[in-house]
């Protein structure tokens, strides 16, 4: 890489720290599309958009709030009316500001139906979108999952399924999580022209051994995955071959069970790790390159039964709030739930 382009790249991942947060931000973001189910949510600050992922159809929904209007991207052979073979599960940004890429990870529609017709071999996918989107929009690039999928299998006897969320790195290349079968992470080249089996470690024996949730720490030069086997795990991109490194929390976690996703959020020249367990927003921040994490919660009630997923950042000006974002997961792909929520959560969990 050019040293200009990696000093562009850099300041594009470190641009937002000069930020405050307002009591004046919505309490609540109401989102308008019908059978929406958005698994993951993301705001484009420099456009003023959410990306949300519409899980039942395969499709990325882009929402203005200012305008209360929307538009679908469809995906050829992913995309479908609610009842196709892949959904929409997790949506990422290639740098926190003035980014020129949108990552979408679709998992196979079987892989978390936790009975007889589960799924651990149906098509899952990763696509590239050049930003910014217009309905026309089509991937740059998609690679299908299958043949990483057999090699790691081929190399532990294991073989990991249920895609759940991607993270990019300085260079541009991207990191999927799985999070079923084995705790296991892809790498797949800025091109989408080589993936690679790059990560895994055995799991804990439970239902969801993998890892629920993926970001990058620019800071740190660090991938960190979310829940799993541990609260949080890191893997050093300073290395040839990274290995999963476990995070020691200081604080009491809780529960491994039902964590989501998790973003990475820039607060004052850091990283903050913010994470979703419903009902709570579970903040990290590290102070020695993630060999440990303090670690602080806020909850909202109305997240408690909601599948809530993800936390999302939202702007208004220098104005940032942090908002939980919740899939409804019992409305189904038809149920007609027109309103999709987005709960303001106490941005106090972002400084220690």
């Amino acid at each position: 890489m050019k040293t200009t382009s990696f000093i562009s790249t850099v300041v594009a991942l470190l641009g937002a720290y000069s930020v405050g947060v307002s009591a004046d931000l919505p309490d609540t973001i109401n989102v308008h599309v019908k059978n929406l189910a958005p698994e993951d949510t993301i705001y484009d600050r420099t456009r003023q958009l959410f990306y949300q992922s519409n899980l039942w159809k395969g499709m990325i929904e882009v929402w203005d709030n200012k305008r209360q209007s929307h538009f679908n991207v469809k995906i050829d052979g992913v995309s479908s009316g609610g009842d196709g073979e892949q959904q929409m599960s997790g949506l990422s940004l290639l740098t926190h500001d003035n980014s020129k890429r949108l990552f979408a990870v679709a998992k196979n529609s079987h892989s978390f139906d936790f009975s007889p017709n589960q799924k651990n071999d149906g098509p899952s996918s990763f696509h590239c979108f050049k930003l910014p989107l217009s309905e026309q929009s089509k991937p740059e690039w998609s690679v299908y999952l299958q043949g990483v999928q057999d090699e790691f299998q081929r190399q532990t006897g294991r073989r990991p399924f249920g895609v759940v969320q991607s993270a990019q790195d300085r260079d541009g290349n991207s990191y999927i999580a799985f999070a079923l079968g084995m705790p296991a992470v892809a790498k797949i080249s800025p091109d989408g022209k080589n993936v690679e089996a790059w990560a895994h470690e055995d799991g804990n024996g439970g239902q969801r051994p993998g890892y629920s949730g993926i970001t990058f720490d620019p800071h740190s030069n660090k991938i960190l995955a979310f829940g799993g086997p541990r609260p949080l795990t890191a893997f050093s991109l300073d290395k040839p071959n990274p290995k999963p490194e476990p995070v020691h929390i200081n604080g009491d976690f809780g529960k491994l069970d039902g964590t989501e996703k998790i973003v990475t959020v820039p607060v004052n020249g850091q990283s903050v790790l913010v994470g979703a367990r419903a009902p709570y927003a579970i903040s990290f921040q590290s102070w020695d390159g993630w060999k440990s994490a303090s670690i602080k919660k806020t909850k909202r009630e109305e997240l408690r039964n909601s599948g809530f997923t993800a936390v999302t950042e939202y702007y208004e000006g220098k104005e940032r709030g942090l908002y939980g974002v919740s899939a409804f997961f019992g409305n189904g792909a038809h149920g007609g739930r027109v309103d999709w929520p987005l709960y303001k959560l106490d941005s106090g969990i972002l400084y220690f």
